[in-house]
């Protein structure tokens, strides 16, 4: 599971001050807002999102074999192609994945039993694109800017592998914010990641204060 920021992050030259470090958790937090306010949308949903983990920090490299767990995931990744730039991923377990899957098609049918392998994936896929709208939305509204994204991609690894493919190799990305959401009348837990672009996100931090996110 991903570690937490204790002091200032060395990427490349640039620095987060400590006291920055809780606007960084806080923006975990923004993102499960949104994507409760995006899951509300569907119509057999009927619950709260319960964030059980929030937390920030950097990778390269050398650290992400420590940093994240060698455990199977399935989930999706999404670009944002403008500020804060950098990647969403959103990543289940596979009893998680096929509870999200049961939940997105409960009400196109009644014979779960019947659904292919492909069409659940199309569903889970569905369901991680609107969590990482979602999360991406909650940081939008955080400091009033629009945030596009492209549609999200299918992803099928251990959650190390996939990191290491969405950020292994780019010196402008490793910051990272994390947040662990459950959906409890589901029996769905997912684990949402924001990748930002090193640089962008630096310049973020230094305009944005802890009551700007209240």
């Amino acid at each position: 599971m991903a570690n937490e920021t204790h002091q200032n992050a060395d990427t490349n030259g640039l620095s987060i001050p400590i006291r920055k470090l809780g606007v960084m958790n806080r923006f975990g937090q923004v993102g499960i807002d949104g994507v409760e306010h995006r899951l509300t949308r569907l119509d057999n949903y009927g619950a709260t999102v319960e964030s059980e983990l929030v937390k920030s920090g950097y990778v390269d490299d050398n650290s992400i074999a420590r940093t994240f767990a060698d455990v199977e995931r399935v989930g999706v990744r999404v670009r944002l192609p403008t500020a804060p730039n950098g990647y969403a991923l959103v990543l289940f377990s596979p009893e998680s994945a096929n509870n999200a899957a049961a939940l997105m098609l409960s009400e196109a049918t009644d014979d779960l039993s019947g659904v292919s392998t492909e069409m659940a994936r199309s569903a889970l896929t569905e369901l991680g694109g609107i969590m990482a709208s979602g999360f991406v939305d909650g940081w939008a509204n955080a400091f009033d800017q629009r945030i596009d994204i492209v549609a999200p991609t299918a992803v099928h690894n251990t959650e190390r592998e996939i990191v290491a493919q969405t950020v292994g190799g780019d010196d402008a990305l490793g910051l990272y914010v994390t947040s662990r959401l459950r959906l409890p009348d589901h029996e769905v837990v997912a684990q949402v990641y924001q990748f930002p672009e090193n640089e962008t996100f630096v310049r973020i931090l230094d305009r944005v204060d802890m009551e700007m996110m209240d």
